[in-house]
Formats: C-alpha cells, structure tokens, sequence
C-alpha cells in the first residue's frame, strides 16, 4: 500500500516534509496543511508554504538544474484546500494550479471548533447541497485541466449518516481517491475510532479508499493491508510524527521495526537539526525560535529519553535548549 503523511497545522511544515524525504523518506506523498480564504482570497502564507513542493522536474541533462530533492525521494507534495462553498473552492483550486500542481486535496474532515463553525471541514458533511455543488466544479476542473482531486473525510461531524448520505455523490465524482477517518467531528481525536462503519464504507466506496487513524506501528499496517486487500493505502499524522522512520520501516521486508533505535535518534537529531538551523535564521529571540523548534519535539516522546524530553520541554532560552538537546546523545 501507499504510505501518505497527513497534514498536520503547526508541524509538518515544508521545511519539515523537505528534511523528512531526504532522512527518513518511505513516504509515497506528503499533504501540506490545507490552504483556507482569509480576508477574502487565498491565504499567503499557506501558498508560501507549498511555494518550493511543486510535483515538477527540471530536465537536468539539458539544463543542469538540480532535481527536486523529495522528488529523488520518489515523494511529492499534494496541497489540501478547505472550504465553505463553491466559491471558496474554486479560489483556492485555481491559486493552486497556477503553482503547477496537478493534485489537489479536499478536507472535509477537520474537526477544530474554529473551522466547523465557520461549516468548513468535519461542519460541511451534513450540507449535502454544498457537498454537490463541490463535486460538480472537480468534474468540471478535471474535465478541462489536467489536475486530480482527492477527499479526505470523517464519517460525519454527529452521525455516520452524514458519511453515507454523500457516498453516492461522491462515488459519482472523479475523484482519484477518498481518504476516511472512522470518526466524528464531534470526537476530534478522542474516543475509539468506528471501525464498523469503516468497513461498511470499504464496501459501498467505488473509489480507491485510504485509511486514517491511529496507526502507530508496522503490525497494525500490515494487520489492516491483510485485511483490506482493496485498501489503496494508509495516511499517518500522529503516528509519523512520533516515530519518523514509520514508513520506512513498513516499505521494509520485515514485520517488525527494523531501525535500530540509536539510528533512529541519530536521524531525528539530524533533522532536528535543518528545522532548527531554519527556524533561527528565519525568526529573532530567543522565544520566537523556541515557540517555532520545539514543536518539533512534542509528539516525539515515545522515540527520545524521557528525561531529555522534560529538558527540551522546560528550556526558556535557547542556552538550556542547546544543552537539553546535547543531553540525548549522553543518555
């Protein structure tokens, strides 16, 4: 099965997805968090963000400009819009293939207050109007460009029905692929996830379906290749960003993790270190950087010393941090 990285806001930056396909790679596509209308058109910064991903290739023996390093990586990046309309999708699509891009994202999954509310994400699912009207404009872009679009959903945001009300609209779309979370909105990340309605929708989907939620291990991916033998692949956010050698390890002949885990802590300082030389040549003081670096830490937990991990978490200055992370290479 493909191995896809989810998008998660705040972390998997381009810098990070960049450092992440060179060191760790595995990954067959990276999603950028999704792009959103802000004061009425495309935010800026989320199209900076995906700037330097383009799925493009330079022709190095007539040019000699050096090829996409994730590309080498046999990675791409696919950015993610959401939106509340019609109109909402249409803007952002349209700014992202003027990028170049020739995959677009939907998320109709994400369960954040904020963006429920404002009926974008988990809140769209019950709108099956909107929903329509949404696929009825990927028909029409797909027909005339040469561009793909995929979904990436919850089972609703307070009912499985909500999922099951659209699965005939979007089983009339051309979509590449559907990417389901067997949760509700409502839940956001807790409680267990509706692994009987996943199935349910395994069988009613005519598009190629992708897995999403709480996979944290290589025997629960092969576990669920096993028993899903149409499953077009698995999407891990969490889950990848505890251990980044996930999806390596899974591309791997073996079962079991094959990554000896000094290994894995070199590689992790290593691509520590890219986003922490970004970070302080991008940002000033002490707080900005810390508030930018160490969010690269916090789901990584499970994979470093506990008591390196307090340091990092504790450090208020940029002097303590250098040291809390000098202290893993000592445990």
């Amino acid at each position: 099965m493909q191995v896809l990285f989810a998008p998660l806001q705040g972390y998997t930056t381009g810098i990070y997805r960049k450092a992440h396909a060179e060191i760790f790679g595995g990954v067959d596509a990276y999603y950028a968090p999704f792009l959103r209308i802000e004061n009425g058109r495309p935010r800026e910064k989320d199209l900076r963000d995906i700037g330097d991903d383009r799925d493009l290739i330079a022709d190095a023996k007539s040019t000699g400009a050096m090829v996409n390093r994730a590309k080498r990586t046999g990675a791409k990046t696919i950015p993610q819009i959401i939106a509340n309309s019609v109109n909402e999708f249409r803007a952002l699509a349209d700014a992202i293939m003027q990028k170049g891009f020739t995959e677009i994202d939907f998320n109709m999954g994400c369960p954040f207050p904020m963006q429920v509310s404002r009926h974008r994400g988990a809140g769209l699912l019950s709108d099956v109007q909107t929903v329509k009207s949404i696929m009825d404009e990927i028909a029409r872009l797909t027909a005339r460009n040469s561009i793909k679009f995929s979904v990436k959903m919850r089972l609703g945001q307070d009912s499985p029905d909500e999922a099951f009300a659209l699965l005939p609209i979007l089983n009339d779309a051309p979509l590449a692929h559907i990417t389901l979370h067997p949760r509700l909105g409502k839940q956001q990340y807790k409680g267990a996830v509706d692994f009987n309605s996943f199935v349910r929708f395994y069988d009613e989907c005519r598009h190629p379906l992708v897995y999403n939620g709480d996979i944290t291990s290589v025997s629960q991916m092969r576990k669920m290749e096993a028993g899903n033998p149409k499953l077009a692949g698995i999407m891990i956010g969490r889950g990848m960003l505890a251990r980044p050698s996930l999806a390596a390890e899974y591309k791997s002949a073996s079962d079991a993790n094959t990554v000896n885990e000094s290994d894995l802590l070199s590689k992790i300082l290593e691509m520590h270190g890219r986003l922490y030389e970004h970070a302080r040549s991008t940002y000033q003081g002490d707080s900005q950087i810390l508030s930018h670096i160490k969010s690269f830490w916090e789901y990584l937990e499970p994979s470093i010393p506990k008591k390196s991990f307090k340091k990092i978490k504790k450090a208020g200055n940029l002097g303590e941090y250098d040291a809390a992370v000098l202290s893993l290479n000592m445990e």
